[in-house]
């Protein structure tokens, strides 16, 4: 059956997403009538242009193109591990290059598909093209695309009109970006950043043989567009080109192999990918010309990342990978325990994404939840799925479940159940009303289970709020009174919590004193409490604390507050001259290590403090091994 136009696009968008990993990018424009049409491209007696073109010709390549990619997803569920997106592409089969015009400028060349033999490509388990009515509709025959070359044969641009399918645009531009460099120069070798959708990549050029072949070793990507929100990242990668022509200057073949692994700074996995393409050239007859008044008026960069569709849909039917409202509805009522559930992490993910796709549905997850005889396991995940969805009508339903008696049946769970509204990423003021007022009744009921769990959930909805919220100040005045009201150490630490996860200005004013507190679990919990303070005087106030503190579990909670603030160089040397006076408890390596770990670049101060953890006696091997393997990365950043 031929997929929706819908699904053609919604495809063509989810296959950006993961072929890319980037950002989106709307440019399209248009260029120039086209110059003149010369006979034949000019005869150099330099190196370039890197190709000749006769135009009229059209040549016929043989081509395998296989790209398998694992892209991280940026956006996470509450709780769970870092969810990838999975694609593979394998296509072989026969491509033509076909030049259009020829210019002392550059050269307009077409690039079709015309067979393909091989043609599987699958995103999150699903295959794109399923039949060949999927074939058909997402890479036609009839659908190509103009190259735009530059006089050193370089491209600079492919063209497309509104005809082309939205996934052959994408597979087009991919492709001839593979098959042309971008950065050419008339020397026997030069290095060049080259801008490529995957991201900024160093390189080096070299011909061979008598300049028949063009060769391309890539060593480093200064930035991935997979990892817009973390600058900094490790690498692997192995990367080798040959661009080739036969005696005449014409194109003869490509051989490209690329595998790219990169990470986190903490090890966490960003993407990775593994490319093999070949073109050999066939054959070449002359063609006719395409009509004057054919157009293609959409022009991308080689590198530039356009997305179709509603990327939103696209990304969550991506993660929906099949699932449905009506499926994990029948899983969850299937169920006796979350345990039961079969890979428990991606169930958990395809659902909350099926009810984004179908918000109207949430009621129907509340009416499972009422049921009689439902563990509280199960409600618990229930409540789970509604907060990750997180729309108008999820949130409706988790206002009704909270409060219902079938959630007060389990008096041990039902602060856990209230605790899910802290869970919501964009909570709506309702939910905070609801979650202040829960607080003042479990009060006055004596109910301390229920009064700290609607706290806690209370001060997260205010670190969620918009910026000037008018609800801000009221949902944090309950809070704010029961610090106030805490006579105890147990109630003292509760409160400084629940105050701590608003992260607003006040918690500095009203936790800070609470750092020089009697009691050691008091002093932990007003250093959690400034971890997200706005102010860069809760640094100051964390490491003063640090400076004087002896219990190895307060250390800890304020070396894992420090390791969520800002760091610079004074605040580091700092941490070293404590660190190498060996004030730091036996046991709290593990926290000092956290905070390293993502410092490592050229820092003198990290590296003392290394040295200084690889002389301790009594460490655990785990801690050791750590702190070796550590020491040997800022040594080889520092160049030895």
């Amino acid at each position: 059956m031929r997929r929706s136009r819908l699904a053609v696009r919604t495809a063509a968008l989810t296959t950006t997403l993961l072929f890319v990993g980037a950002v989106p990018v709307w440019s399209y424009f248009h260029h120039a009538a086209p110059e003149a049409v010369a006979a034949a491209a000019p005869v150099s007696a330099s190196r370039l242009p890197l190709y000749r073109w006769t135009v009229g010709e059209e040549r016929t390549y043989h081509f395998v193109w296989n790209d398998l990619q694992r892209v991280a997803l940026p956006v996470p569920q509450q709780g769970e591990a870092l969810q990838t997106m999975d694609g593979t592409l394998s296509l072989e089969g026969e491509l033509t290059l076909q030049a259009l015009e020829v210019r002392a400028n550059g050269a307009r060349v077409r690039l079709a598909v015309k067979r393909l033999d091989r043609h599987d490509a699958t995103l999150s388990g699903q295959a794109l093209f399923p039949d060949a009515a999927a074939v058909q509709a997402h890479l036609p025959q009839t659908a190509s695309a103009w190259l735009e070359l530059d006089a050193r044969g370089a491209l600079v641009a492919v063209r497309f009109s509104d005809a082309e399918p939205p996934l052959f645009r994408q597979v087009a531009q991919t492709l001839a970006a593979e098959l042309f460099p971008t950065e050419l120069r008339d020397a026997a070798e030069w290095s060049a950043v080259e801008s490529t959708q995957t991201g900024e990549v160093e390189a080096r050029f070299q011909f061979d043989g008598e300049d028949a072949r063009l060769t391309r070793r890539r060593a480093r990507y200064q930035s991935l567009r997979a990892a817009a929100t973390a600058p900094a990242f490790r690498q692997t990668l192995s990367s080798l080109t040959h661009f080739d022509r036969d005696p005449e200057g014409f194109l003869a073949g490509v051989s490209h192999d690329e595998i790219l692994d990169a990470t986190h700074t903490d090890g966490r996995s960003l993407m990775s990918r593994r490319v093999r393409l070949r073109l050999v050239f066939s054959m070449r007859q002359q063609k006719s010309l395409p009509p004057a008044t054919e157009d293609k008026p959409i022009v991308r960069a080689p590198s530039q990342v356009a997305f179709e569709g509603d990327e939103a849909l696209a990304l969550k039917t991506s993660q929906a990978d099949g699932m449905t409202v009506d499926a994990a509805l029948q899983v969850l009522a299937s169920a006796t325990d979350p345990g039961a559930i079969t890979e428990l992490g991606t169930f958990a993910r395809r659902a909350i994404a099926a009810l984004e796709l179908e918000p109207h549905r949430a009621g129907e997850l509340g009416q499972l939840f009422l049921q009689k005889g439902r563990s509280p396991a199960m409600r618990e995940l229930m409540l789970d799925l509604l907060a990750g969805a997180g729309h108008a009508e999820a949130q409706a339903t988790l206002r009704e479940l909270i409060v219902s008696p079938e959630a007060r049946e389990h008096a041990g769970a039902h602060g856990l159940m209230v605790q899910r509204a802290g869970f919501l990423r964009e909570p709506e003021p309702e939910t905070g009303r609801l979650l202040a007022r829960m607080n003042t009744d479990a009060r006055t009921a004596g109910d301390v289970g229920a009064e700290r769990a609607s706290a806690y959930a209370l001060g997260a909805v205010v670190s969620r709020l918009p910026a000037g919220s008018p609800e801000v100040a009221e949902f944090l005045r309950p809070l704010e009174d029961a610090l106030a009201r805490a006579d105890n150490a147990e109630s003292l630490e509760h409160s400084l919590r629940a105050l701590g996860n608003s992260g607003t200005a006040r918690v500095m004013d009203l936790a800070s004193p609470h750092l020089r507190d009697e009691a050691p679990e008091v002093r932990s919990a007003a250093a959690g409490a400034l971890r997200t303070a706005p102010q860069e005087a809760a640094t100051r106030m964390l490491l003063d604390a640090l400076m004087s503190e002896p219990a190895r579990a307060v250390q800890g909670a304020l070396l894992d507050a420090l390791n969520a603030r800002t760091l610079g160089a004074p605040e580091l040397e700092r941490l070293s001259g404590w660190v190498v006076a060996g004030q730091l408890a036996p046991g709290a390596e593990a926290a000092l290590l956290n905070v390293l770990t993502p410092r490592m670049d050229d820092s003198a101060a990290v590296l003392r403090m290394l040295q200084a953890l690889s002389v301790r006696p009594g460490q655990q091997p785990a801690t050791r091994a750590r702190v070796m393997a550590l020491m040997a990365q800022a040594s080889a950043s520092r160049g030895g």
